[in-house]
């Protein structure tokens, strides 16, 4: 679902400005005004300890040295306590340099709906070097999420039809199906799927601070997880220690204006890739910027009248075409290999995108998933609709509503509106009321915190970091120039990026309110 570009919202669900299992705390502005009384937790709770053992092949078949993974028990329904139970799958690597420890770091990878457990324990993710060595690094699967009790869905989530639908009778055969596909899904996973919600796991993550001993919670969040940690500033302004938030979502936006600036950043993706081939002189698509892009938008509304046959023996709609320019436009190393597959794509033969497509498949080299990866993946695609769903209020209700949507999305992009639109038909079909309002974090009373982006960042776009920055009055943005998702402690280090978070993190020092580090 391409509307991971920082969805979404901050839900409404009855909440508390306490920390788990304490006397209730003067309120932020953010939630002043709203029922938001919940019970205090029972200390079988906030009391209980965890066992920590050597992790297992079900979190990861590769653990690194000195790995550890335990459970966390936390309610369903926070407003309900004493109902039924989930079980927070949770792994830890100790600090190196433990006479000197700080206490632990919290990791959350984003999706919605990747757990963290395995990234920890297998080493995927493992802050800076001065981080690594002064933190417990943990990491957790949130709640239905990969080990941490997983919803299930029988015949899927609701997908975007091939062929977006034109009219209304298409659509309700979509919808329909839809509604099917997600009562299937409320019916297999039970409870869990109502309280899925961002908040829910911001209560998760005080129950694990104060189940690690940790007086104030220090988390490093990516993508999605950077609007779980706002969500924790927002319950627990008083509780937030050292927060990194990375690849960032702006909560004041919904789901429609999330997927309008999808449309946006892949529109201008598209661009930047012609501006680069007419800077290089290369004519195959057209002698300017604004050629190419009329060629390539005129092959779209084409491709809406009549598919062409796909490699697959498929139709190659304008909607195949939005996914494979939406993800080798946004990737430089694959624009050499583009072009000439749009060449012959223009000219009849759309064969070469589909091997194009092909090549990227698969991950590190083309590999084939392990079962288990397979599994995984399955799973954070069910579950980032169940969190999405319920974090953002602003899906399409009705076959017809979803018709509008689509074509005044195609009005403002050929090339991706239409099938960006019907990514929504997930939501759209859910049935369990959301829960969430968009509107801006401002944790009143929350320690200072980083921000991290990219400039150039497909899924968060830096506008994100901008706006965020602007609603929390205590934070620092830190830009790192160039293209990615992830600038802190990714596989391509920047050690101007890794050395002021880690200084942040452990020293506890912000750079000035926007500091740049180079390509």
């Amino acid at each position: 679902m391409a509307l991971s570009a920082g969805l979404l919202t901050v839900t409404t669900l009855v909440v508390t400005a306490s920390g788990v299992g304490g006397a209730a705390a003067s309120q932020p502005d953010d939630v002043k005004g709203r029922n938001t009384a919940v019970p205090v937790l029972p200390a079988r709770f906030t009391q209980q300890k965890v066992h920590w053992t050597a992790c297992g092949t079900d979190v990861t078949p590769k653990a690194v040295p000195g790995a550890e993974c335990g459970w966390v028990k936390v309610p369903v329904d926070y407003a309900a306590p004493d109902g039924e139970t989930v079980k927070l799958r949770v792994s830890r690597v100790q600090a190196k340099d433990h006479s000197h420890r700080l206490g632990s770091l919290l990791f959350n990878p984003g999706g919605p709906g990747a757990g963290g457990a395995a990234d920890v324990a297998d080493g995927n993710w493992q802050a800076g070097g001065q981080a690594r060595a002064r933190y417990d690094l943990v990491g957790f699967d949130p709640r239905g999420t990969a080990g941490s009790g997983q919803i299930k869905c029988p015949d899927g989530v609701a997908q975007e039809p091939e062929n977006p639908p034109r009219t209304e009778a298409e659509a309700q055969k979509v919808f329909a199906d839809g509604t099917r596909r997600a009562r299937a899904c409320q019916r297999a996973s039970g409870a869990v799927l109502a309280h899925m919600d961002s908040v829910s796991v911001a209560r998760d993550m005080d129950v694990l601070r104060t189940v690690l001993g940790d007086a104030k919670l220090n988390y490093t969040g990516y993508s999605y997880g950077t609007f779980i940690g706002q969500q924790y500033m927002k319950l627990f302004p008083g509780k937030v220690g050292r927060m990194v938030l990375d690849s960032v979502v702006n909560p004041a936006a919904d789901m429609r204006q999330v997927a309008q600036l999808d449309v946006k950043t892949s529109d201008d993706a598209v661009r930047r890739y012609a501006h680069h081939l007419v800077a290089r002189g290369d004519d195959r698509l057209g002698a300017t910027t604004e050629e190419i892009m009329r060629r390539l938008t005129t092959f779209a509304k084409k491709l809406d009248r009549k598919p062409l046959r796909g490699a697959d023996g498929e139709d190659f709609t304008n909607s195949t075409l939005s996914t494979y320019l939406g993800t080798a436009a946004t990737d430089e190393a694959s624009w050499k290999r583009l072009t000439p597959a749009l060449v012959s794509a223009l000219n009849g033969d759309v064969t070469a995108l589909d091997r194009l497509d092909a090549g990227a498949a698969g991950g590190s080299g083309g590999q084939k998933p392990t079962p288990q990866e397979a599994r995984a993946e399955e799973n954070e695609s069910l579950s980032m609709s169940g969190v999405l769903c319920l974090d953002s209020p602003s899906a399409p209700k009705s076959p017809k509503e979803m018709l509008d949507t689509a074509d005044a999305f195609a009005k403002q992009s050929p090339l991706f509106g239409r099938s960006y639109a019907w990514q929504m038909i997930d939501c759209a079909t859910w049935p369990i009321a959301p829960t969430g309002a968009a509107e801006p974090v401002k944790a009143s009373g929350a320690a200072p915190v980083l921000l991290v982006s990219y400039t150039d960042d497909q899924l968060t776009p830096l506008t994100n970091a901008r706006a965020v920055h602007r609603q929390l009055a205590h934070s620092s943005l830190l830009v790192r120039k160039g293209q990615g998702h992830g600038a802190y402690a990714s596989g391509h280090p920047s050690p101007c990026t890794d050395r002021a978070v880690d200084s942040y993190l452990v020293g506890g020092k912000l750079p000035d309110k926007t500091v740049n580090c180079p390509r």
